[in-house]
């Protein structure tokens, strides 16, 4: 039911940095408006948005790349997928759309033991204060352009810590959670909780992929270590 009413990207430079930075925001459909609460996050109102592009002439500018990144990149292709939009029309020589990487998933796996993954706090704990040169000032939390130079530098420390391989593949699974962020275990480690109580999670058919799908890894280890 919600709408998209901003897109923004950079393209990576081999070598560090990034370029070709593009934002525009986009026409709200006739007869809709913005939520008060959804302007309380990002600032946008309805008056911002006119003059605006639609959605379909909007998004032909970000098609094309070769790897797509987002954080949490679920969402962001939640709302594509609304769209029924494809962000091709790059093909690899497999005969494959071009990928997706999560910096969001590829976070848990690589600094598992963080308090926190969101974008702006890997953008702190690693000190990430200018990115890329960008003053601080000039970076506005939750606002397209701003939030991809932040996950554009947070890929850079994905790089420096992992194969591109594994990002890759990382991205296609679900969420692999350390810590448990809800319930009785809330802030525990999965690896310390009663195997009962994973396996309770695994019988819920209502549960979010990602923790069954952690679930079922830390129990699988057990069952090694045993």
């Amino acid at each position: 039911k919600d709408d998209i009413i901003e897109i923004a990207s950079v393209d990576m430079v081999k070598g560090g940095g990034v370029s070709n930075r593009m934002q525009t925001l986009v026409a709200l459909p006739a007869g809709k408006d913005i939520p008060p609460e959804a302007s309380a996050v990002h600032h946008i109102i309805a008056s911002d948005l006119e003059g605006a592009p639609k959605f379909a002439e909007a998004i032909t500018r970000f098609q094309g790349a070769d790897v797509y990144v987002a954080h949490n990149c679920a969402f962001e292709r939640g709302f594509l997928a609304a769209q029924e939009v494809i962000m091709g029309p790059t093909l690899h020589r497999s005969g494959e759309a071009a990928p997706w990487l999560c910096t969001y998933k590829c976070a848990l796996r690589v600094w598992p033991d963080l308090d926190s993954h969101s974008n702006q706090s890997l953008r702190y704990h690693f000190n990430i204060v200018t990115p890329f040169g960008y003053a601080r000032d000039a970076i506005s939390v939750h606002r397209a352009g701003s939030d991809v130079i932040v996950t554009a530098a947070i890929l850079e420390k994905l790089l420096a810590a992992a194969a591109w391989s594994d990002l890759i593949d990382w991205s296609k699974e679900p969420a692999l959670y350390t810590k448990l962020h809800f319930g009785k275990h809330r802030g525990q480690r999965y690896d310390r909780v009663d195997g009962d109580y994973l396996g309770w999670l695994l019988r819920q058919k209502d549960m979010d992929d990602g923790v069954r799908f952690s679930a079922q890894h830390w129990l699988a280890l057990r069952e090694v270590a045993a």
